[in-house]
Formats: C-alpha cells, sequence, structure tokens
C-alpha cells in the first residue's frame, strides 16, 4: 500500500513536470557532486515540454584528478520521454573513463524494448530507468540501468523522515535505500523532488550529490 501512494504522488509528479516546463521552457535543477567534501562534477536535470509529453534531460559530468592529471572521468547524457506518467523512451551516452556506452530504449508492442551495444532486451512497459530525480524508482523492483541496459533488480528500504541541511537551511526530507549492486541512498522533498543523492565510491569513498 505504502509503495502504490508512492507510486500515485510520483505518477503526478512526473504528469506536474509538464506543466512546470510550460511555464518555464528552461527549467532545471543543478546538484553539486562532492567526493569526500570537494566538489569533482556537476549534474543537472532540465525538463522540457511538447504537447502532451514532458522530456527530463540528465547530464552528469565528473573528473577526478591530481594536480593537473585527471585519474578519472564519467560523463553521461541522458534524455527521457514521458507521457501520462510513463516512460516512452530513453536515450542514454555514457564515457566511463574512456569506455564508451550507449542505451536506447522505446515502448514496443505492450513492452520496454531496450537495446545496449549489440544486446535487445524487453521489460514490462511500466519499467523506470535507474533516474534518481524520479521518485517512482522507490516504488519499483526492478529497473533499467541507462548505462548499459541491465535491468537491475531493486529493494527499497523507507527510512523515514529526516532533517537535512540544504542550501543553507534545514529542511525536511524522507529518505530511502535503494539497494542494488551499487547501493544509493536518496532524499525528496515533500513535493517529491530529489534534494539529496549518496553513495559509496568503489575505493570507499562517500560520493554526493547537493543541491547548488
Amino acid at each position: 500500500m505504502a509503495h502504490q501512494f508512492v507510486w500515485m504522488r510520483a505518477a503526478i509528479l512526473v504528469a506536474g513536470l509538464a506543466g512546470a516546463a510550460h511555464a518555464d521552457p528552461n527549467a532545471s535543477v543543478n546538484f553539486a557532486v562532492m567526493r569526500n567534501g570537494e566538489q569533482i562534477g556537476t549534474n543537472k536535470i532540465s525538463v522540457g515540454h511538447d504537447g502532451a509529453e514532458t522530456t527530463v534531460q540528465d547530464d552528469t559530468h565528473i573528473a577526478v584528478g591530481l594536480g593537473v592529471i585527471t585519474l578519472y572521468h564519467y560523463d553521461q547524457n541522458e534524455t527521457e520521454r514521458w507521457a501520462a506518467g510513463r516512460l516512452v523512451a530513453l536515450n542514454a551516452r555514457t564515457d566511463d573513463n574512456g569506455t564508451k556506452l550507449s542505451t536506447s530504449a522505446k515502448v514496443e508492442d505492450g513492452k520496454l524494448v531496450i537495446h545496449a551495444g549489440d544486446k535487445v532486451r524487453e521489460a514490462p512497459p511500466t519499467t523506470v530507468p535507474i533516474s534518481f530525480w524520479n521518485p517512482l524508482l522507490v516504488a519499483s523492483d526492478e529497473a533499467v540501468d541507462p548505462k548499459d541496459g541491465t535491468v537491475q533488480p531493486m529493494k527499497v528500504i523507507d527510512r523515514g523522515e529526516e532533517s537535512l541541511l540544504i542550501q543553507g537551511k534545514q529542511r525536511s526530507a524522507h529518505h530511502y535505500q535503494i539497494v542494488t549492486p551499487f547501493p544509493e541512498d536518496v532524499w525528496y522533498d515533500g513535493n517529491n523532488q530529489l534534494v539529496q543523492l549518496e553513495l559509496k565510491g568503489s575505493d570507499g569513498s562517500t560520493i554526493r550529490y547537493q543541491l547548488m
């Protein structure tokens, strides 16, 4: 029942993004990507509107270096198209430290058909991407990884309401732990909008996306 409630509220949010984008075609939110307290990149989520469809552009750019030397970089550009609270299509390109990947997905004949490299997968049409801007994710038990097109099983743990320091002010946010091969923690405010994301890097460092 709790997941059904989240799904309904999140579907309303996705539909509502269309109205927000209609009022402001350049609506966007920006996050600083922090590693152990130091900024290493940015994440920008932009919303556009075209008739009954909502388009969400999610761009992430990360670079970890030592002086002028870049030791690791990660760039991902993902575009999602939504209609009536459901994913219509997805396109993503990722450069993971030189390894380049592309994924596309589209609803066809009542299925979400996913192309990644030379592989084709199918998933239910209600399947959502692992896109943390979208609170529908916490009402799901599997999701598509935009990086490589795999369909990942998930377990979501509800950690309840917490008070966070966001942009210099204390704000209430709902905390969920999303358990996948690479677990993440996410926080959404009372409008079901993402306000913070946190995960552990492969070296044990703490990576946090915080509102700019």
